[in-house]
């Protein structure tokens, strides 16, 4: 008895200890289906878990001093068992409702507080009890002997917990199984010796029937699964569940890790080249790029379907295949018709690992490893990865990697990261977009890099009539890198690459912008455009801008037509302008215009500090472009197709001469007067039946009057526009009448165009080095955009 005493309570704290490491460690793996095996999920656990053992430290003292029993002490653990069991049948029913509320930032944080801090507290506790009542067996021991006695054990027994879990348990055990027998090896703890100390037999009966209770209910999760499912267990990184659902008309089997799809086939077809998965499909670059594969690498096997199919394609190729979890093999050999070939070499090992130690090269590697937003594994997205890929690749060979990403502008961005990361490696790259350029909601993006100097023309007659569908339409596909300026975005390395934040963001981006029409695009619009530099005719910036807006209306207007000329001045200078049209629904005979000017002015004649320094543009130029480009997106991703048919005109020259300075006696909005004098050349019947031209739309307060030539020049348009604008946000379009501006209505109203100009000419900062982007606001583009969109789609 006395040596029970003496060392009882301290094997207690070992294995308490060793349960809250294997609670801590589990956690991760509880969360991970609903919000991604992250570093936001890992570190929430981590610091919850923490937090519940300092507080359980303080009240374990406290309670210890003031209940120094162990009848206190074992009811304690019991306690902590109960709790971990009711907990882990309350998480499958808040789970799913949390991770919908909160994003995979925030809700890892917010989860693991409701469902792991009481247990752990409790568990807490403990520590601090054990050296009180140890002191109390022992008052001989000093406190100091005890105290380091009992943090011993416990963490000796943490360090056991963690390793059990990781290298025993999991491996070979269900979470929810390790789960339970956890919160029953607590509640024994703590019953038994309360059952030796007295426990009376009513209180015992009652602890018995809460235990089988919340056990039963515990258990009842074991047995709860999709309907479908053909295949459901932990392994040793993520829970793998195979099922059967319906995907595009036809029956499919689905290989899921944790949250994500990682793998599919067709049940209806034998056929291993008839792929589920619409970047899959892209591993067929390989017959324009690298005819002659002889060896390939897929890294991350999934389902295999990749490997299977490569190896039907090419008899004479070996196919290798690293996925790092061990059972994934033999499943997609069970449940997804992968046969046994000496050509399909299997590596249980991590792809960048097996890369970096290999001396094999690789006509092809395709790396699958990036399954969604809540799993991109950082270590395959950085610069030093792509080098070691490229390295093992032959003369001529080929990397293809898929990732999820969005390209829209809005910082930051891991999609705009990866491109510029993935370009510093391969000079020679293409990236595609699955669904398509145009849009900026989440898509498989592809990366292709090419070992080699020989460019692949995607517009060539044996690309366009390509027998392979996913070749045939890479014209539609390739993302054309002259829309985006990369300057913001860094370059992701081993030492920095916060792939779980960027994934956020993107998240939280798309959570947060419900309309359509997206307010922070746009003023991301302006941000770039202002990172080409200054824009006047002479500038780098503007031919950067033209070149962005020509590759924008490429993409989204199935009609693009230009206007280039020469314009001298009256200094002698001779400039070439362009002005860009994108015709959206060019069948439309009827056409209205929407206009702006792109060109920004060289001298900032209202600043009196400096009127001899360019001005940025952010509302004076760049507004007006950034709300056209949202506009032509809408449209061109519109279900609905307006009565009339939209052209959507980047004027050139708008500042007039690029010396004009302050004294506008012979200014001339030059690209809209040569738009206005050469009409044949855009319309050859009539001429559109009227027009809107933007000017400075973004800052904060805005305040929009009716201009005073628009209204005199096309009265009734200007009111239908102003009674749908002033229901949309009334305080910005303003009802009374303001002052004559000359801009770039003027022109197609003197050829005949009835149009009006949107414009806040009472912008303090027109005109002056102050123009810039923190003066702009999101809202105020997305008000404007809203109130053309809606007005077009009245027009009959």
């Amino acid at each position: 008895m006395e040596f029970l005493k003496k060392y009882f309570l301290l094997f207690v704290v070992f294995v308490t200890g060793a349960s809250v490491l294997v609670i801590e460690v589990v956690a991760v793996r509880i969360l991970s289906p609903y919000y991604g095996n992250t570093i936001f999920t890992v570190s929430s656990v981590i610091s919850v878990i923490l937090a519940a053992l300092s507080f359980g430290y303080y009240a374990g003292g406290k309670l210890a001093d003031r209940y120094p029993s162990s009848s206190w002490f074992f009811s304690i653990i019991l306690l902590s068992g109960l709790t971990l069991l009711l907990f882990h049948f309350v998480g499958v029913i808040l789970l799913p409702i949390l991770s919908l509320a909160f994003s995979i930032s925030a809700g890892p944080l917010v989860s693991s507080i409701f469902l792991f801090l009481l247990p752990a507290l409790l568990l807490g506790t403990l520590s601090p009890y054990t050296i009180k009542l140890q002191s109390v067996h022992s008052p001989n021991q000093g406190v100091g002997t005890i105290a380091g006695k009992v943090f011993f054990c416990s963490t000796l027994g943490s360090i056991f917990g963690s390793l059990l879990a990781g290298f025993v348990l999991i491996p070979n055990f269900g979470i929810n199984q390790i789960v339970i027998a956890n919160g029953v090896v607590l509640f024994l703890l703590g019953l038994v010796p309360l059952f030796v100390l007295g426990l009376k037999k009513k209180y015992l009966y009652g602890v018995l029937f809460v235990f089988m209770l919340f056990f039963i209910m515990a258990l009842f999760i074991e047995y709860q699964e999709n309907e479908g499912v053909v295949y459901s267990k932990d392994g040793v990184y993520e829970r793998i569940t195979i099922y059967d659902s319906v995907f595009d008309g036809r029956l499919t089997r689905f290989f899921q890790q944790d949250r994500s799809i990682s793998g599919a086939m067709f049940l209806d077809s034998d056929d291993p080249i008839d792929l589920v998965g619409g970047y899959a499909k892209y591993y067929a670059l390989y017959k324009i790029f690298t005819p002659d594969v002889k060896n390939a690498l897929v890294i991350g096997g999934g389902a295999y379907s990749l490997p299977r199919a490569l190896l039907a394609e090419l008899p004479e190729a070996t196919v290798d295949v690293s996925e790092i979890e061990p059972s994934l093999f033999n499943l997609s050999r069970k449940y997804f018709r992968v046969t046994n070939t000496p050509r399909l070499r299997n590596y249980i090992e991590d792809g960048r690992r097996l890369l970096r130690d290999s001396n094999k090269k690789y006509d092809l590697i395709f790396s699958d490893v990036y399954y969604s937003f809540f799993s991109v594994p950082a270590h395959f997205t950085t610069k030093e990865f792509f080098t070691i890929a490229k390295e093992k690749l032959s003369d001529e060979g080929l990397f293809i990697a898929s990732l999820i990403g969005s390209l829209s502008r809005q910082q930051p961005s891991l999609i705009m990261s990866e491109i510029k990361t993935f370009q510093s490696v391969f000079p020679n790259s293409y990236f595609f977009a699955v669904d398509s350029p145009g849009i900026i909601e989440s898509q498989n993006i592809v990366l292709v890099g090419h070992n080699s100097d020989k460019r692949i023309d995607l517009g060539a007659a044996s690309v366009v009539e390509h027998p392979n569908e996913i070749i045939r339409s890479l014209q539609n596909k390739i993302i054309d890198m002259n829309r985006f300026e990369f300057s913001v975005y860094p370059v992701l390395t081993d030492n920095f690459s916060p792939v779980e934040y960027l994934t956020g963001q993107i998240l939280r981006n798309s959570f947060n912008q419900k309309s359509s029409l997206k307010g922070e695009e746009m003023l991301a619009l302006v941000a770039q455009q202002l990172r080409y530099g200054p824009r006047y005719l002479s500038a780098g910036g503007h031919e950067k801008a033209q070149n962005f807006i020509l590759a924008e209306m490429k993409e989204l207007a199935p009609e693009v037509k230009i206007q280039t000329w020469e314009q001298a001045g009256q200094d002698g200078k001779v400039h070439r302008l362009t002005n860009i049209i994108g015709r959206l629904f060019p069948a439309q005979e009827r056409r209205i215009i929407l206009g702006a000017h792109y060109d920004s002015k060289k001298f900032a004649d209202k600043d009196k500090r400096n009127p001899d320094h360019p001005v940025p543009g952010a509302n004076d130029s760049a507004s007006g472009v950034a709300v056209l480009v949202e506009l032509a997106r809408l449209f061109a991703n519109a279900q609905a197709e307006p009565s009339i048919g939209i052209d959507v005109v980047f004027f050139d020259g708008e500042e007039g001469e690029e010396n004009q300075g302050g004294d506008y006696t012979y200014w001339k909005p030059l690209g809209s007067t040569y738009f206005a004098e050469h009409l044949s050349e855009i319309y050859s019947n009539t001429k559109p039946i009227g027009g809107i031209v933007l000017d400075m739309v973004c800052d904060k307060d805005l305040r929009i009057l009716k201009e005073g030539l628009s209204v005199k020049n096309s009265p009734n348009q200007v009111e239908s526009f102003w009674s749908i604008a002033q229901e949309i946000n009334g305080n910005v379009f303003q009802k009374r009448v303001g002052q004559d501006i000359r801009d770039d209505h003027i022109p197609l109203n003197q050829a005949g165009i009835p149009s009006f100009l949107l414009i806040d000419f009472e912008y303090p900062y027109s005109h002056t080095t102050g123009d810039t982007v923190d003066k702009c606001s999101a809202q105020s583009m997305e008000t404007v955009a809203r109130a053309i969109g809606d007005y077009l789609y009245t027009i009959e």
